[in-house]
């Protein structure tokens, strides 16, 4: 009995901690694939952007946000569609996770910038998808969005209803379990922060 009322509350543990589980694990790749971007960029010496693909445009038509990164060989001054080579495959965050708008402590969020189009080959075949982006110089500092500030991320529990990032409240505080990233301008490199 000692034994079943051990794993029964370890279970019941484990399910009342898997939201911050899977914030933490989004929050872990989102910090890979800028890190990856980064790296591309110097070593290729092209511009690599990191697309946040969102429920509804390419590569899936399913629930969950992804991230990709795309070789840019032109920038425009003001880029509304680029023409990129995929590299690599799209990661898909955890289901229950969204990646949300709206400031941290003052810094920009790239999720509040306008989306750009992104045309690229796709098995063989001409695709484009409308994504929200991070580009990285080939020296590794930020390019896109524009501006010499830091930039920063939400990452939240939360769900896509109606097309939009929908983040997860709090009963009692009414408050939103959120990770926040900050991704500075000159080294690009990103790193976990609390309000």
């Amino acid at each position: 009995m000692a034994v079943i009322a051990l794993l029964l509350t370890a279970g019941i543990h484990a399910l009342g901690s898997t939201g911050g589980q899977a914030r933490q694990v989004a929050t872990t790749t989102v910090i890979g694939m800028l890190e990856q971007a980064r790296t591309t960029a110097i070593t290729s010496r092209c511009i690599v952007v990191l697309a946040v693909a969102e429920p509804g445009e390419p590569p899936s038509n399913d629930h969950r946000c992804r991230l990709g990164l795309f070789k840019i060989h032109e920038w425009p001054a003001k880029p509304a569609t680029l023409d990129g080579i995929p590299v690599g495959h799209w990661q898909s965050l955890p289901d229950g996770v969204v990646i949300l708008p709206g400031s941290v402590s003052g810094l920009r969020n790239p999720r509040d910038e306008p989306a750009i189009t992104i045309r690229h080959l796709a098995a063989n075949q001409a695709t484009s998808g409308r994504f929200f982006l991070l580009a990285f110089s080939p020296r590794g500092s930020m390019l896109w969005p524009s501006g010499t500030d830091p930039l920063a991320l939400r990452i939240a529990e939360g769900a896509y209803r109606n097309g939009q990032p929908t983040p997860n409240t709090r009963s009692r505080s009414g408050g939103i379990a959120e990770n926040h990233l900050q991704i500075g301008r000159i080294t690009a490199r990103p790193y976990q922060f609390d309000k």
